[in-house]
């Protein structure tokens, strides 16, 4: 337990310098490397594809996927056509040793974990008002996530009895996802009370609606990220995917929780305005 505790500390203090940096490339930098990590472990640890060559390809596309927002639209295009042909030329020269299975693999998890963690860093520059707004997406997304986990874990602790996924997470009830959705909706309208009421004042309004709603469908798409997780690591047979936080586990066992939820948050901030 201290080792978590201090573990959380340090990564908590990391992760608010890096967000209230005022240069966004550096989150980007950040979520690059984060992707990256993500990558590399979900590939060991499934064991996926043990050819080198397909490793490295897909690593560089995660990496590469957080700066798709600065790049113009056909640069995009062209970086995920590059790397779907690797994918075909690496399984065309080493056929024998990787499977049409193992290359479905490696494009399912690369693309889902580089695509979905980079919605990070595609909401840190989102808004056109104010630079301060994109900051708040992004709380606002880990807020939805992480306390709707942390919301699942205590309620489900002293009031849980019936279980939602016991093959997959035998600690997860019913009871836990009701009070975690209760929490993550309670504190993301906390937070936008605190944006409105501190930053935004006069100048704009945040909408409670929107993020109402947000919550409302984000908060169980977090427990599906953290439930399509947990199914991989318990047919892979390992408690988590890295070590890279000691007490917590990997990158992945971090961000799983987010896989979806970052992805929701960034297209309703495109097409359905928080801040007006």
């Amino acid at each position: 337990m201290k080792t978590r505790i201090i573990t959380a500390i340090f990564a908590s203090a990391a992760m608010l310098v890096v967000l209230f940096l005022p240069w966004s490339i550096v989150f980007t930098v950040a979520v690059s490397a984060i992707c990256g990590i993500a990558v590399y472990e979900v590939l060991s640890v499934t064991k996926t594809v043990q050819h080198r060559g397909l490793k490295v390809a897909s690593i560089l596309f995660a990496v590469l996927a957080p700066f798709f927002s600065r790049m113009p639209s056909a640069a995009v295009f062209v970086v995920c056509l590059v790397y779907v042909l690797m994918l075909i030329v690496l399984y065309i020269l080493y056929s024998k040793g990787v499977t049409v299975e193992q290359l479905g693999g490696v494009f399912l998890l690369s693309v889902l974990i580089a695509l979905s963690l980079s919605c990070a860093s595609y909401l840190r520059t989102a808004s056109s008002r104010a630079d301060s707004d994109g900051l708040f997406y992004v709380i606002l997304a880990m807020v939805i996530a992480w306390l709707a986990d942390s919301g699942a874990y205590f309620v489900g602790t002293f009031l849980g009895k019936h279980k939602l996924c016991p093959r997959i997470s035998p600690k997860k009830t019913v009871e836990g996802l009701i009070g975690g959705i209760v929490c993550s909706v309670l504190f993301s309208l906390l937070v936008g009370w605190i944006y409105q009421t501190w930053i935004l004042g006069e100048a704009a309004a945040v909408s409670y609606w929107t993020i109402l709603g947000l919550s409302l469908v984000c908060a169980p798409l977090s427990v599906i990220g953290d439930l399509f997780a947990s199914i991989i690591k318990r047919h892979c047979g390992v408690k988590d995917f890295g070590k890279i936080f000691p007490g917590h586990g990997g990158m992945l066992d971090r961000f799983d929780s987010l896989l979806f939820v970052f992805p929701v948050v960034y297209f309703t901030v495109r097409y359905l305005p928080i801040i007006y």
